[in-house]
């Protein structure tokens, strides 16, 4: 007889909800950072498997975890009330010579529109300015027209078009002076 192994899935409870979080005033004034823990992989794989792209790759949490894990020293984790609400990624090299590179922005879902993900990208500013860089860069792609304008709203412009090693899809390569 031949056993397969099943895997136990881990139940996390829901996040708290937003009345809960008790959202008032200055947002920014709220909103705490901090690198990412070993504790923290878990909320942050599920934070990003319902978040776009991975949530329309259908990634497995297994895989977001191990995404994760190789990229918690380059994570930083926006907290409200000691909640995650989200999180941005900032290497201190990437597909553009001399610029910091922002791997992942995501906000949690029920919190989009709020201002969070100007906030990330200016921790992320930050971040790339304290590894005494001039530029960031990053990577998006074209289709997703709300990111690519959030961008370009913010200063970011569109240096190439490049293919993505993962999906083979293309992506804009975008990048501003910090």
């Amino acid at each position: 007889m031949t056993m397969k192994r099943v895997d136990a899935q881990t139940e996390m409870p829901p996040a708290v909800p937003v009345a809960e979080l008790n959202l008032a005033g200055d947002l920014g004034k709220q909103v705490k950072f901090n690198l990412a823990t070993d504790e923290d992989t878990t909320d942050l794989a599920q934070l990003r498997n319902g978040s776009e792209p991975w949530k329309g790759r259908g990634e497995a949490l297994e895989e977001s975890q191990a995404s994760i894990g190789q990229l918690r020293p380059f994570t930083h984790v926006a907290r409200v009330n000691q909640q995650i609400v989200g999180y941005v990624t900032v290497e201190r090299d990437g597909p553009v010579a001399g610029a910091a590179y922002m791997r992942n922005i995501v906000v949690r879902e029920d919190l989009r529109r709020r201002g969070l993900g100007s906030l990330l990208l200016d921790h992320a500013m930050e971040q790339a300015r304290e590894m005494i860089r001039k530029t960031i860069a990053l990577r998006v792609d074209p289709a997703n027209a709300a990111a690519v304008n959030f961008y370009r709203a913010r200063g970011f412009t569109t240096v190439a078009t490049v293919v993505s090693k993962k999906s083979g899809k293309l992506r804009l390569l975008m990048s501003r002076e910090l």
